[in-house]
Formats: C-alpha cells, sequence, structure tokens
C-alpha cells in the first residue's frame, strides 16, 4: 500500500520538515503565509491556464529572476500544493535552476522533485497543526475515516482531496488499507459526487475545479520591458516571451520595424 500512495520514509520526511518549518518562519517574519504571497515575493509568479493535460508548473531563471507559471486548468488545490513544490525548488535548488535555466527534466533530477512533494505538504500541511484541526473537525480513529472528513480537511488547509488525504494517512490519522475506498471519490469520473459532498459540508467549490485564472504581475511586464529596451533580449526573444502570456511586442508598444 504504501507504494501505492508514496508514503516517504520517516526519517527522510522528518529532514524536509525542519527545512519546511525554517522557511515558513522565514516569510511569517514578513507577514506571508498564503503559499501564492510568498512566491509571489521569491519569484515572478504567472496563473494561466496552460493546455499540457501534464504540466501542473514548472519554474524557469531569466536574466537574474525565477518565473514560475501555475496551470490554471488544473484544480486550484492542485494549483496551490504545485506552488509549494516550486517554492522547494527555487530555495534548495538554486544552483541547479540557474545552471539549467529551467526545471523540466524530472527523470535526471529525481530526488529533488520527491523532495520538492514531500517539501509541499510539510510546508501546507504542518504535523502538529493537521493534528489539532483533525481532533477539533473529525475526531475519530483512523478506522473510521470518511470522504466528508477529508472534505473539512482540505477545505481547511486548501489543498486537493487526493493531498489531504495522504497526508492524513502518512501522519497515521487515517488507515492506509482505507485509501482505496476514500480515493474513488477523487478520480475524474466521480467529481460530480465530490461536488455534492463539499456542498453538503457546507463549503465552496473553488479547491476542487479548476480555476482558469490567468494572472501576470505588472511587474513581470516592467522587467520584460526593461530586458528589452536595455539590449538584454532580442526582439525575437521579447516576442517569444510575451507569446506564452498571449501578448506581443506591439501590445507593449514595441511595433516591429
Amino acid at each position: 500500500m504504501k507504494e501505492n500512495i508514496n508514503i516517504p520514509h520517516e526519517l527522510f520526511r522528518l529532514k524536509i520538515k525542519e527545512l519546511a518549518e525554517e522557511v515558513r518562519f522565514k516569510f511569517a517574519k514578513k507577514g506571508l503565509s498564503d503559499i501564492f504571497d510568498i512566491l509571489s515575493e521569491s519569484s515572478f509568479l504567472i496563473r494561466k491556464p496552460l493546455d499540457l493535460e501534464e504540466l501542473s508548473g514548472f519554474i524557469t531563471y531569466f536574466e537574474g529572476r525565477f518565473i514560475v507559471y501555475l496551470n490554471s486548468n488544473f484544480t486550484l488545490g492542485h494549483e496551490r500544493y504545485t506552488a509549494a513544490h516550486e517554492l522547494y525548488h527555487i530555495i534548495y535548488n538554486e544552483g541547479i535552476l540557474k545552471k539549467e535555466k529551467i526545471f523540466l527534466d524530472k527523470e535526471k533530477y529525481q530526488e529533488e522533485e520527491i523532495k520538492a512533494d514531500v517539501f509541499a505538504a510539510e510546508f501546507l500541511m504542518p504535523e502538529d497543526y493537521v493534528k489539532e484541526i483533525f481532533y477539533k473537525l473529525v475526531d475519530v480513529d483512523r478506522d473510521h475515516v470518511e470522504p466528508k472528513h477529508v472534505v473539512r480537511m482540505h477545505n481547511f488547509f486548501k489543498v486537493s482531496y487526493r493531498a489531504m488525504l495522504k497526508r492524513l494517512i502518512q501522519l497515521k490519522l487515517c488507515s492506509a488499507k482505507k485509501y482505496p475506498d476514500l480515493i474513488q471519490i477523487a478520480t475524474l469520473e466521480n467529481k460530480d459526487k465530490l461536488q455534492a459532498l463539499t456542498r453538503e459540508e457546507g463549503y465552496s467549490l473553488d479547491l476542487i475545479v479548476p480555476s482558469k485564472e490567468t494572472y501576470i504581475p505588472k511587474e513581470y511586464l516592467i522587467y520584460v520591458k526593461s530586458n528589452y529596451e536595455r539590449g538584454k533580449i532580442s526582439y525575437e526573444k521579447l516576442k517569444e516571451t510575451l507569446d506564452f502570456i498571449d501578448l506581443s511586442p506591439e501590445d507593449l508598444g514595441y511595433p516591429k520595424d
């Protein structure tokens, strides 16, 4: 069962937990707690629907800045988890990113990908707080967790149902043998059931449907324009960069000669 739900070795998890706590404390001192705000502090965060079913997000390093792209065709809960995953890469894989310029080769850096996933869980769902909220909102033994309990928890922590379920199993708040039954409601064919249960529990559907949001920070456009005007990038590179966010050089006042 552990292989199916990818529960990390406990010593490995505890090491990553320490990293997540350090990062959370660092940003808390700045008054930042939301993952999108934190990522925006560390990079240019761009959210938009991407026609790439397998790619929930990626990160690039361009002219001295990190740029994170999140695919808002995924559910908001999934998108937030991806954001925390990319935050790990920014903080702990800076050298790799500056060398490679883009972090897409998951096989080459498989160990770092695993660490980033564990970090995301530890960062968004802190162990002690998960346990505290579990006993407030659920308070059943590990063999009696039901889908409605997972719904309550994932809405509180603003992550996906699937991520929350795995976290509850990881922290031994839910029995691993319950996983096959509890995960069924999170499958694509059962999305209507999950939506109905979410409404019954009094929550909005925001976390379990794609936001389809497009967000391009103004600072990013200023940054791109500055690089072009200072001769750091060519007109073709400017066009390529803007194409990805559905803009053109003409939109920014740069007609082609």
